[in-house]
């Protein structure tokens, strides 16, 4: 009774896949034999039907983003002298891997940090230890569905000039030492250039205050200057950020021009007076 009912099974499913084949002939794709004949089967046994073909790429990269475990953010310092950098994880976000709270970021070299999924929080960058510093802000957590985001924020202050790309393209900060744009700071922190608060550091809607401003849309300005946002373009799992005026800008940087154009070609950290 059993091989009875396997046969008929199997003579309706070739049946209809034969049929289905005729009509796919007359404008739709024609579907696989192997594809069509299990789909078949499939139907007449109640099961689920497998994805379709044309669905394929679309699921393979969810899966591919779903499976990365680990952001890896490296930086470069290319602003001239040792600064001390600190990392900070958010409320309930799990820490970075291999990592001290604070450290010194030496002049020239590469600093590469990894997180895990998960993560969300903040690296502080500047020259002196500051929670006020030029900031790189990166996520790795719901909700955004475990895709890796990074901005470069000044909303609580500046200290150095910040950039970060993925792929070859800057997407997010502002190469402009702020300091150096003859703008007077608002709310300059004890010593030189070392940071300037943010006034607009809870206010929303903008614009950015004068000395911020030619970083406005570039790095974070004000709480909702989203435009900032690096979001969605570093699927890859690799973030690469620099800081100094010879970083690459990203597209949306106000006044983007050469650096000789600026004036600062050749000036780095404090030494020439950029910060």
């Amino acid at each position: 009774m059993v091989l009875g009912l396997y046969l008929i099974i199997l003579v309706l499913a070739i049946a209809k896949a034969w049929a289905r084949g005729r009509v796919a002939l007359r404008g739709s794709p024609v579907p696989s034999p192997t594809y069509a004949f299990h789909t078949v089967i499939e139907e007449i046994l109640g099961l689920p039907s497998p994805t379709a073909a044309s669905d394929f790429p679309n699921r393979a990269k969810e899966a591919n983003l779903l499976n990365v475990d680990r952001l890896t953010i490296r930086m470069t310092n290319g602003f001239g002298e040792n600064l001390p950098i600190s990392y900070n994880s958010n409320a309930g976000s799990p820490t970075i891997f291999g990592k001290p709270s604070t450290e010194t970021f030496l002049a020239g070299t590469e600093n590469t940090v990894v997180v895990p999924r998960g993560f969300a929080g903040a690296f502080f960058i500047g020259r002196t230890f500051n929670p006020s510093n030029s900031k790189i802000e990166v996520s790795f957590s719901p909700p955004q569905d475990y895709r890796p985001g990074v901005d470069v924020s000044y909303v609580d202050g500046y200290s150095v000039p910040i950039t970060c790309s993925c792929g070859g393209v800057t997407v997010t900060g502002c190469n402009i030492p702020l300091f150096r744009t003859g703008r007077t700071c608002p709310l300059p922190g004890a010593g030189t250039n070392l940071v300037c608060y943010n006034p607009k550091k809870v206010i929303n809607g903008g614009p950015a205050d004068s000395f911020f401003q030619p970083c406005q849309g570039a790095a974070y300005t004000y709480p909702d200057d989203h435009q900032a946002n690096g979001f969605g373009k570093c699927d890859s799992g690799n973030i690469y950020c620099c800081v100094g005026v010879n970083c690459p800008a990203p597209r949306q940087q106000h006044g983007k021009r050469s650096l000789e154009e600026r004036g600062f070609a050749n000036e780095t950290g404090f030494s020439a007076g950029v910060s």
